[in-house]
This record gives structure tokens, C-alpha cells and sequence, in this order.
């Protein structure tokens, strides 16, 4: 699901930086969370922003939340049904 992510973002227009940093800042998410980012669920992401990056820059918080708010916006116009399907989670 990230490359079809990846594909979506080169497809909008974005810059291949702007690309890449989204996807370190998924995977450096993912890489915490330890399961896939569609689990995360709003205690998680409290965690992840507050404990975790809570003495980062600003921008990077910043940066950090765009690219899985984004992600998650992917997820839920492309892959909500089948996510669901195979899970029983509801990407929202």
C-alpha cells in the first residue's frame, strides 16, 4: 500500500523530496508502532506525538503528522473496503 501511496503522491505532482520524506516519516512511524499504521488508533498516535517526538522540532511533529494524516487519507479513498475485509479494522 505505500508504493500504491508513492504512485499517488508522483501522479498529484509532488516532488520526488516531498515523497521521500513522507515515506521516512511513515516508516520511522511504523518502525515505532511496531504493526501496520492502519491500527494506530487516536491513543496511539497521543503516544507516538507526545511521549515519542514530544521534544522534536516543531516542523518535524509538523511534518511528521502530514504524512500519516495524508497516508491515512490514501488509505481510507482507496483501501477502507479491503482493509476491512481482511482485518475487520475501519480505516477513519
Amino acid at each position: 500500500m505505500l508504493a500504491g501511496f508513492v504512485l499517488a503522491q508522483a501522479a498529484a505532482g509532488l516532488s520526488d523530496g516531498t515523497i521521500s520524506s513522507d515515506v521516512v516519516h511513515l516508516e520511522q512511524a511504523r518502525a515505532w508502532f511496531g504493526r501496520p499504521l492502519w491500527e494506530m488508533d487516536p491513543a496511539d498516535a497521543d503516544a507516538y506525538f507526545g511521549k515519542v517526538l514530544g521534544s522534536a522540532a516543531k516542523g518535524t511533529r509538523l511534518a511528521r503528522a502530514q504524512a500519516i494524516k495524508t497516508f491515512f487519507l490514501f488509505l481510507e479513498l482507496r483501501h477502507k473496503v479491503e482493509i476491512h475485509q481482511m482485518t475487520g479494522r475501519v480505516v477513519e
